[in-house]
């Protein structure tokens, strides 16, 4: 009898293990399918302690929330959610060999997208690939066989016990997330809402933390967005009507119709290196005879935000503003844009972008055709002959550009970003190609920043004179800009040294945050040698319009070629330069730029209210998807 009892005691326990035991197998078979997916993400994946414990986390608070269901339907819940995340895996392999970038909530809007690659992700399916679903039969059937062969219930109601261990699992997992989020935005600010890399940010934090960072993203993009009403809509509207009509008369309107267009974004190239001279030599000797030609605009301010790069290119193509939080690239890339090259390729154009780096790098795979470029070339389809810092080396990029547009239907507008000149300027292959005497400046950044901007220089020179030969350079306007600034704040010392100007002062700092912009218009030589008007890269949709013979409807820029008065250099904090005086709103202060003076904030107050208007009006439409309620037809 004794006997008896203890088997029956020991059988009991038994089965009590069953639903434990199912749920720490679920719990590992799912972190495990996404430790291995970090492996396809990077070949080096960063193993951090506290990303794994992360991982653990998540996993954790999904596995306990399943085991609180009800129990008749905790195994369906509980196979469902192996089956999402497997899915979800696998839709990361696909994306990262088709795109080479990961699945984002944030692109869901661009999921009709599918049905024209559809056979393309299909060839992209591996017999492996299907291994991520194979733990789910086998739970399926470890639940038969252990229903089949006990009589009590395989998953048990849920008691006070029950709930109280829950939650305290809950409060570990979800601890453990929290901090992963707080050390690595404090590590790397803004970047989980910007996320400019995303295969970077999964290697630095692991995948399912990038997931769960990017569904909060997804969430508050698409979940907590005030609906418009028609007035505000209307209001908008009316704000570019009354701005069309606004526009005055420019000399040469028109000069450019039908002329192919080059527009050339130059990585990290600072208005300061233009006419510079080191230890004799001239570090731009191409660029600057390349201006004396052109409408050169040397009083070209920063205006990107978080989204750098991708932020320049979105002012030139769209004429709005950066995306107050995160970066328009990431956050809008399913909307509709009156874009320029929208515009050309309705015209007739053949709008193309070119760029070595992945595709999926600041999204621009994504962006670049709800921008209208009818084609997208990456590293991807150069030929990867050689490879400086980030990709293709600015030598190969434009040597294999030109032979691309000699085969592009014309007329064309061709949108080039160069690389190799990118942060931090001491790619190794740079050096074996340029000769510069940067003493006393050599092996710091500043002397690097220099080398690698004569690099460029050479490098354009080369592609100008391909150009020429090849019958492209008197056919084309040619538009040549800096992304962004490029010496950042800690190295300020060295600017001053270099330039042998006091920058202590925020203004002074602010002044020398320039980009120079060039435009050669083929046949027509330089009118005003420099135009030293305070000016910004959303002015050029704008400008090229106006040359090309067309209207810009949705854009906040100005012609930088209309004559008077110039609207206010906007900043995405708020802050603008108008005629010579930097005005920051958020501390009421309104300074000269050409001596410090500082002056009346009350004169500015008019200025403020409407750069606040603008950067409002921006975001309504971006957050909203306005273009195309903007320009329909009344």
């Amino acid at each position: 009898m004794k006997l008896s009892g203890q088997r029956h005691y020991f059988a009991k326990k038994d089965v009590d293990r069953r639903e434990p035991l199912f749920f720490l197998l679920l719990f590992a078979v799912i972190f495990i399918k996404f430790y291995f997916l970090e492996c396809e993400v990077s070949r080096h994946a960063t193993r951090y302690i506290a990303s794994a414990a992360s991982s653990a986390g998540i996993v954790l608070c999904l596995t306990v929330a399943v085991s609180l269901f009800w129990r008749k339907a905790r195994a369906f819940v509980a196979l469902l959610a192996d089956f999402g995340f497997s899915l979800l895996a696998v839709t990361d392999i696909l994306h990262l060999r088709y795109y080479s970038d990961m699945f984002t909530f944030m692109n869901i809007g661009l999921s009709a997208q599918v049905g024209e690659i559809a056979d393309s992700v299909i060839a992209l399916i591996h017999p492996s690939d299907f291994l991520y679903f194979a733990d789910i039969p086998l739970f399926i059937f470890f639940i038969y066989i252990s229903g089949k062969f006990r009589a009590t219930p395989f998953f048990k109601k849920t008691g006070i016990k029950r709930v109280c261990i829950s939650m305290l699992l809950l409060i570990a997992g979800a601890s453990a997330v929290f901090f992963r989020f707080w050390s690595y935005d404090k590590k790397v600010p803004g970047v989980l809402s910007s996320m400019w890399d995303r295969p970077a940010v999964c290697n630095n934090i692991g995948v399912l933390t990038y997931h769960l960072a990017d569904l909060k993203n997804a969430a508050g993009h698409f979940l907590f967005r005030e609906k418009l009403s028609d007035a505000q809509i209307s209001e908008i509207k009316n704000f570019f009507d009354e701005r069309a009509n606004m526009s005055s008369y420019v000399d040469l309107s028109g000069i450019a119709k039908d002329k192919n267009l080059i527009i050339i974004q130059v990585e990290s190239l600072q208005q300061f290196v233009i006419g510079l001279r080191i230890n004799g030599a001239e570090v731009t000797p191409n660029l600057n005879r390349f201006i004396k030609g052109s409408e050169y605009f040397s009083r070209i301010y920063n205006q990107t935000a978080s989204g750098n790069s991708s932020d320049a290119e979105f002012l030139v193509n769209t004429g709005l503003y950066p995306s107050a939080t995160g970066v328009a690239y990431t956050r809008f890339a399913g909307n509709s844009y009156e874009a320029l090259p929208k515009i050309l390729t309705n015209k007739g154009y053949t709008s193309l972008a070119l760029h070595g780096d992945r595709p999926g790098f600041w999204n621009r795979n994504r962006m670049y055709p709800s921008m209208g470029f009818s084609r997208f070339i990456s590293k991807n389809d150069f030929v990867v002959d050689e490879s400086i810092g980030m990709g293709l080396s600015d030598a190969s990029f434009f040597r294999q550009t030109v032979k691309i547009l000699n085969k592009t239907p014309r007329p064309f507008y061709a949108f080039l970003i160069t690389l190799t000149s990118h942060y931090p300027y001491n790619f190794e292959g740079i050096f074996k190609d340029t000769e510069l005497n940067t003493s006393p400046y050599e092996g710091s950044l500043m002397g690097n920043y220099l080398t690698s901007m004569k690099y460029f220089d050479d490098k354009f020179g080369i592609f100008i004179e391909e150009l020429r030969i090849n019958g492209l350079l008197d056919s084309s306007v040619i538009v040549l800009y800096g992304d962004h600034t490029a010496i950042p704040n800690w190295d300020r010392a060295s600017l001053e040294k270099l330039l042998g100007r006091d920058l202590k002062n925020d203004w002074e700092w602010k002044n020398i945050q320039r980009i120079p912009l060039v435009i050669r218009i083929p046949g027509v030589p330089s009118k005003s040698g420099e135009n030293a008007v305070p000016a910004g890269l959303i002015d050029l949709p704008e400008t090229i319009a106006d040359l090309m013979g067309f209207k810009f409807k949705i854009g906040f820029g100005a012609s930088l070629l209309e004559k008077g008065k110039r609207n206010p250099v906007i900043f995405r904090n708020g802050s603008f330069i108008t005629d010579n005086v930097f005005v920051d709103p958020s501390s009421e202060r309104a300074i000269e730029m050409s001596d410090g003076r500082v002056l009346d904030y009350s004169e500015y107050v008019s200025f403020a209210e409407g750069v606040k208007k603008h950067l409002r009006y921006s975001d309504m439409i971006l957050e909203h998807d306005l273009v195309p309620a903007l320009v329909k037809e009344d």
